[in-house]
């Protein structure tokens, strides 16, 4: 058992030193493989970063009734009234249009921009919090029901463009899963490739090894090694570039969110994602060779 685990610390040793042999090679290899890994993971990382900022949004969704400018104050005693009464509303708060001409001077930083102006623009408001169990389709109905009310202009579903944006995350999610099988697929052709290579370069190495009766495992196992360590050290340049794309992106993805008074956080991946990522190169790596091996031993028989 001791002479077994030595032959496997040996071809591992052997077979990392062949990479540090060919250095341009070995890193032009990785580099090729690393770029691959990091476009879905990059993607995955994205999307999964806004998703939980766009959650928060979406959690509590709000309508927002817009009233016309000539209203008076039975048209907001009325409004107020069926809002108070109304079965799908939760609670609401109501601001008045000089309210809202403060907020936005505080926001612009424009104060004294009222004296400039004639007369208010802004309309009075009230902001509809409905019931946490409302399905999408119940929040649509309530939507139209609550523009209906007396002297609403309009009633603006705050969450639905965060609804949208959502989907569009669904489907980066999804894009993200395509490309990682794309490329995973593309990893194993890779290694299948290198590792043909190394085969034919050994060659004459190989076919005298088998004449003088060496097994298939061991003919097999020096490239399955070489298989592992490129599959380790492609993921951690993989994980090198996306930590470059978390740190070049994040300011943007932020200057985003601060638009809305909030903040996005661009997360890198986390140990159990990394130990994922290093496993799945690894073991399409070892396909890759497995398979280039395989089909070299079968010809090698056939002769």
């Amino acid at each position: 058992m001791k002479h077994y685990f030595y032959l496997h610390w040996q071809d591992a040793r052997l077979a990392l030193l062949k990479m540090l042999r060919q250095p341009v090679g070995s890193l032009l290899n990785l580099l090729m493989l690393a770029i691959a890994l990091s476009l879905p993971v990059s993607l995955y990382l994205a999307a999964t970063s806004v998703q939980t900022w766009v959650g928060k949004l979406t959690a509590t969704p709000q309508i927002t009734l817009f009233m016309e400018l000539s209203t008076e104050q039975a048209d907001l005693a009325a409004v107020q009234a069926s809002l108070q009464t109304h079965p799908r509303v939760a609670s609401f708060s109501f601001i008045s249009k000089d309210a809202a001409l403060q907020q936005l001077e505080q926001r612009s930083g424009m104060s004294g921009i009222s004296e400039g102006l004639g007369s208010n623009p802004l309309p009075h408001a009230f902001v509809v919090q409905p019931k946490d169990d409302a399905t999408p389709e119940a929040l649509e109905m309530l939507q139209r029901e609550l523009s209906g009310l007396p002297m609403v202009e309009q009633a603006q579903f705050d969450a639905a463009w965060a609804k949208r944006l959502h989907g569009l995350l669904e489907l980066a999610m999804q894009l993200a899963w395509f490309l990682g099988i794309s490329f995973g697929l593309a990893l194993v052709l890779i290694t299948h490739n290198s590792i043909r290579m190394q085969i034919l370069a050994r060659q004459e190495e190989i076919e005298v090894a088998k004449l003088i009766g060496a097994t298939d495992s061991f003919i097999r196992r020096p490239f399955m090694y070489y298989a592992v360590w490129q599959g380790l050290l492609s993921a951690l340049c993989c994980w090198a570039l996306c930590t470059v794309f978390v740190t070049q992106a994040a300011p943007a993805l932020n200057g985003f969110a601060q638009l809305y008074s909030e903040s996005i956080v661009l997360r890198s991946l986390l140990p159990a994602e990394l130990l994922m990522l290093a496993a799945t190169s690894i073991g399409l790596g070892i396909v890759g060779a497995r398979l280039a091996a395989d089909h070299y031993l079968r010809k090698l028989r056939a002769r």
